[in-house]
């Protein structure tokens, strides 16, 4: 508990009749001052460690050689193997806070994570999932085999449906958004999608809500596999848009997925995984395919700027080399290609707002290099519309989401492992969590 720099008063008058008050020396649990000194605290005690604060994320810390991911009181710390770094940094946090180690970690905020065989490790949100599956009672439902029917049309503004519980349909919603941060891009569109609804929602949208809870019922294993890489590692992106996608507002989708990879020979981009993924409404209407492709493209550009600024902040005394060069994104619309290669504004791209052209310098500094890609072997395409399940497959392979062949140790863990009484969690909930 962190100490407040002002005096702060707790009434009383439940146990005195003259209506006293008493002095709160710490701040306590549920106060709305709490959360910020802690904060306050623990950032200034990491940085007189020798932490320093990402200038890319507040809540990454760097030391050469050491990242420490720190989410309210759960602290991940990962380091490049020299024996003792690991341990040093967790006695000094021990002696400042009452934590618990947890050794390796196996989990984190709901993600679990295994090692596998080749070096590598994998991540998904199993237990999470079936977690959701149990609360809304869709443990006996029947599966589906993708997240949204493309045939449906949520927008259906003559459809006389009867209003949804609105209260259930946001838990719904706000579930399903967890596991689309976490380790879910294939069902990062249909959180969109729901999301459009959550202030009048209507059965309709609770019953597409629910198809996608059946999706993510059948396919709770998937998980991503980051497999060992070779230096330099170079971050991979694929952009994508779906032209006027929204039948209110005619506004496109746009979506770009990142991972690490390598790129060989023939200049083929190859990822090991996805470490980032985005399905978004753009703000403004576009007037054809090439400047809702153009928007999508400038969109990834600023996402590819930041994520290879942080890759190579963390990457400072790692065993790990971040490429120098352009990062490939590819792009399935060479008109936009065009465009971007040749900065020329002509009279159908004229009217394109000035903030989007910046990725047309990007190009020419080398920041990045936009490559055509065949629709067909585009996996941002999984991000911006529904699709029909053959074509859902076909891009469930190409993110590299498979079905887990093994259950880590906790896998058969039930609610209560993550948030319930006797888990580790909820113990981390009160003495901080190392990991």
């Amino acid at each position: 508990m962190s100490h407040f720099e002002k005096k702060q008063y707790t009434s009383t008058y439940h146990f005195f009749a003259d209506g006293s008050a008493l002095i709160l020396r710490k701040a306590l649990y549920g106060l709305k001052q709490a959360p910020r000194l802690w904060y306050e605290d623990i950032d200034g005690y990491l940085q007189s460690i020798g932490f320093r604060q990402s200038a890319e994320d507040p809540n990454l810390y760097l030391q050469p050689g050491i990242l420490l991911v720190l989410y309210a009181d759960d602290l991940l710390i990962a380091h490049n193997g020299i024996e003792g770094r690991g341990r040093q940094i967790k006695e000094l946090l021990q002696k400042r806070y009452k934590m618990c180690d947890m050794g390796a970690a196996k989990r984190f905020l709901g993600i679990e994570i295994e090692r596998t065989k080749d070096g590598g490790f994998s991540i998904c949100q199993r237990d999470y999932i079936n977690t959701i599956i149990r609360r809304f009672g869709l443990m006996d439902a029947k599966p589906a085999k993708s997240p949204l029917d493309p045939q449906t049309d949520l927008a259906n503004t003559c459809c006389e449906d009867k209003p949804a519980n609105r209260k259930e349909y946001l838990s719904m919603v706000g579930s399903l958004m967890y596991a689309a941060l976490g380790s879910r891009p294939d069902i990062a569109f249909s959180v969109t999608a729901l999301s459009r609804y959550n202030v009048q929602p209507l059965e309709m949208h609770a019953t597409a809500a629910k198809r996608v809870l059946r999706y993510l019922k059948t396919t709770a294993g998937f998980q991503i596999h980051y497999r060992r890489l070779s230096n330099p590692i170079t971050i991979i992106g694929y952009t994508d848009s779906d032209w006027a996608a929204n039948l209110t507002t005619r506004k496109s989708v746009g979506g770009c997925v990142f991972g690490l990879g390598n790129v060989n020979v023939n200049e083929e981009l190859v990822i090991s995984g996805l470490i980032h993924w985005q399905a978004k409404s753009q703000s403004v209407v576009a007037l054809s395919t090439l400047e809702a492709e153009y928007i999508a493209c400038s969109h990834a550009t600023r996402e590819s700027l930041w994520l290879r600024r942080m890759m190579k902040e963390a990457a400072d005394g790692m065993a790990v080399k971040i490429s120098d060069g352009p990062v490939p994104i590819g792009c399935d619309n060479q008109g936009a290609i065009k465009l971007i290669t040749s900065g020329v504004v002509r009279q159908k791209s004229k009217h394109i707002d000035v903030k989007y052209h910046h990725v047309h310098d990007e190009q020419m500094k080398g920041s990045v290099k936009f490559q055509y890609v065949t629709s067909e072997s585009n996996p941002a395409d999984l991000l911006t519309k529904p699709l029909a399940v053959p074509r859902h497959e076909q891009l469930l392979q190409l993110t590299g989401l498979t079905q887990s062949d093994s259950h880590t140790e906790n896998s058969n863990t039930t609610d209560e492992t993550d948030h319930g009484k006797g888990g580790c969690d909820s113990l981390a909930k009160k003495r901080g969590c190392l990991r």
